[in-house]
């Protein structure tokens, strides 16, 4: 019996790879029982256990779904019973309906010809060597229900080259895909005569997997397979719990860098290089956790030892490297990082196991922007401190990438501050709408654009009390009819030319922005009516420049900034050009 690793399934934090066991037949299951039905109404004489054999050696042997299989198989078994060699009859062909469906849930263990939207989340491309012939194939996640509300994730296998069309971040429509249950999961297989229509374009085209060496740069942008040349910069030894409890599986973290950045790696196999290493690593596999890239390093990984006297040393390194808040993304770790403290609070509770548990957190700033810092130790910097962080993680928290760190020794008071101390009240750093749009999520940001869009349910909305989100039909997705909780908000498209991303007024910044309270609002929708009342929104603020200080939320759904406050630029056509003259240096 062996083990053929044929693609991979999500677990909590990463894809984790399937196995398919050769060398028993896999009748138990019924995972070709579609492709049997087919083969017996051609062949009726033939061997179930035999017809299994064939669809799984076929699947093992050469990466073929046993969909893309079945005509193969078929013509085998036509000729050992000595009939002619006949194409599938119609009828045969109509035993394997389309199955048009929106969600993953309407899907069952065995369906084939699937007709379904999805979104495109990941595309992983993989080298599997078959026979000793290489051949590319790909892994990743899709969502189901990409247009709105609720998603669920799968993962599914591109056995059939779509990556011109499997960009992360489009949504398209999957033709004769079929459902892949292994392991108790379910995932999509998209086979060699699948077809893939793009419905709304994503992001650049997956990079095809190459044998020269990449920056670490470079990486933050790939998928799947890469090489690099890199130093380390630190290591760990560490231990994970296999998922089906059978104990612990030793594992070694660090991070390494070059010249361009520095980027985690994660060791499944023997790691024995020693910080200050030079390493040139081949077929290492870039994975996501989260939103930050990380190197996984297998028993495939090649690594030996690297001359080049030009690089960079660890200590140059180190200081090129360290992070600023803009650059921080949610899952990254090990970071270093120097921030000014703008205020700290502690908080008491009690968790799921009944123990004490104290929170100390705060808001933080650099000169590029603002994050929220959370610390499970005892510390209590004073408001214009400056603190210095190693080994810290980060986090998601209410839409942003905000830093945790879990015992005193990271952290260092700095009596020198690295920067004149920064005033928080008027600390906004200007980013374009583009750079916005193309970078990460952030908080403290300045940006402006065109209004182009004023949305329908502009005005008072009703939230529900329990989660506060916003009602549909007087109910809430998640806990069903409420009587809703009244609130002001504001919905606008903003644009500069290039891009556009959703904005977002609350009630504070929307009663600031348009100089009307609640009440007031109430008051003119209830006169004008809802429509009329939007109307008269848009005959104000439709096509003005608008000024927005708050931070920005970057998903694959796309880009929102939520406003703290907003204002329009009264600046004159005479005052920009005057800037943009100065900008650039141009003498007239």
């Amino acid at each position: 019996m062996r083990n053929i690793r044929i693609g991979y399934i999500s677990g909590s934090s990463r894809l984790a790879p399937i196995t398919l066991i050769v060398g028993e037949p896999m009748s138990d299951d019924g995972r070709y029982a579609t492709q049997v039905a087919v083969v017996k109404e051609e062949c009726p004489d033939a061997d179930d256990e035999e017809i299994i054999k064939e669809f799984a050696r076929y699947e093992a042997d050469f990466l073929i779904p046993p969909e893309d299989a079945l005509r193969s198989v078929v013509r085998k078994f036509q000729m050992a019973a000595g009939v002619a060699v006949s194409q599938i009859s119609s009828k045969t062909r109509a035993s394997i309906p389309e199955k048009k469906v929106n969600r993953f849930s309407e899907l069952s263990d065995d369906d084939k010809n699937v007709t379904i939207e999805v979104s495109v989340v990941t595309y992983i491309p993989k080298i599997q060597t078959v026979r000793g012939e290489e051949r590319q194939i790909a892994y990743g996640w899709i969502e189901d229900n990409p247009w709105e509300g609720e998603r669920e994730r799968w993962d599914y296998t591109d056995w059939g080259n779509h990556a011109q069309n499997l960009s992360p971040g489009s949504v398209v429509r999957l033709e004769g895909v079929s459902v892949n249950f292994w392991n108790d999961r379910r995932s999509i297989n998209i086979n060699r005569p699948s077809r893939v229509t793009v419905l709304k374009e994503g992001g650049q085209a997956v990079i095809p997997i190459s044998d020269e060496p990449i920056t670490i740069a470079e990486v933050g942008n790939a998928e799947g397979i890469v090489n690099l040349v890199a130093r380390v910069l630190s290591r760990k030894d560490d231990q994970i719990v296999k998922r089906d409890g059978s104990g612990t599986l030793d594992i070694v973290r660090g991070r390494i860098a070059d010249s361009s950045g520095t980027i985690g790696f994660i060791s499944w196999s023997e790691f024995k290089h020693e910080p200050g290493s030079l390493l040139k690593i081949e077929r290492a596999t870039v994975r996501r956790y989260r939103d930050t890239p990380e190197i996984n390093i297998g028993d495939l990984t090649k690594i030996e030892p690297y001359l080049d006297n030009a690089f960079a040393s660890v200590e140059d390194l180190k200081s090129s490297t360290r992070s600023k808040i803009a650059d921080l993304r949610d899952g990254a770790r090990d970071i270093e990082i120097t921030l000014q403290v703008e205020n700290w609070q502690s908080r008491t509770f009690t968790n799921a196991d009944g123990e004490e548990k104290t929170v100390r957190s705060g808001d933080v700033m650099d000169p590029t922007g603002r994050c929220r810092l959370t610390a499970w130790c005892d510390i209590s910097p004073e408001a214009g401190s400056f603190l210095h962080l190693t080994g810290a993680r980060v986090q998601y928290w209410q839409g942003s990438p905000d830093l945790v760190v879990d015992n005193t020794e990271q952290i260092v008071d700095l009596s020198d501050p690295p920067w004149e101390a920064l005033n928080p009240e008027s600390h906004w750093v200007d980013v374009d709408l583009t750079e916005l749009v193309n970078g990460g999520s952030r908080r403290g940001i300045r940006t402006s654009g065109n209004i182009v869009a004023i949305r329908p349910d502009c005005g008072i909305i009703y939230r529900c009390p329990e989660c506060r989100r916003v009602l549909r039909d007087d109910a809430c997705g998640e806990h069903g009819p409420q009587r809703g909780e009244e609130d002001l908000r504001f919905r606008f498209v903003i644009d500069n030319g290039v891009s556009n991303v959703s904005l977002i007024l609350g009630k504070e910044a929307v009663e600031s922005f348009s100089g009307m309270k609640m009440d007031q609002v109430k008051e003119e929708i209830s006169k004008n009516t809802q429509s009329g009342y939007v109307a008269s929104l848009r005959n104000e603020y439709l096509a003005r420049n608008i000024v927005v200080h708050g931070r920005a939320m970057i998903d694959v759904q796309g880009a929102m900034v939520m406003a703290e406050s907003a204002g329009f630029d009264e600046q004159t056509a005479e005052q920009a050009a005057n800037e943009v003259i100065a900008k650039w240096g141009v003498i007239l």
